[in-house]
């Protein structure tokens, strides 16, 4: 058998999204803002297509605007070390209120 007749045709092929379904304004300013899940939800609305094409369109924009998938990691970083930072703080006074209490 050809090794052709077992590649499918091209139209059978899998793609990514279209490139016609661009982003909104108002998901790319919930991108700007650092709210990934929103400019999701915003792009399902919009366009009535699934959460994983939704979630592959954001990410393909993201992809083609590597400055800002840098700002929204290291958004995401500065939130998780806020959060670390107040977990300790909280686990360190309750530690320290046990300690007077008892």
């Amino acid at each position: 058998m050809p090794l052709s007749s077992l590649q499918p045709p091209i139209s059978e092929s899998p793609t990514a999204p279209p490139l016609d379904q661009a982003l909104s304004p108002a998901a790319v300013t919930a991108l700007l803002e650092g709210q990934v899940i929103e400019a999701i939800k915003l792009i399902r609305l919009e366009q009535n297509i699934g959460l994983h094409e939704a979630k592959e369109l954001i990410d393909t924009f993201l992809r083609s605007q590597p400055t800002l998938k840098n700002r929204l990691d290291e958004s995401q970083a500065d939130a998780r070390e806020g959060l670390l930072r107040w977990l300790i703080f909280l686990l360190a006074s309750g530690v320290g209120l046990a300690h007077f209490l008892d």
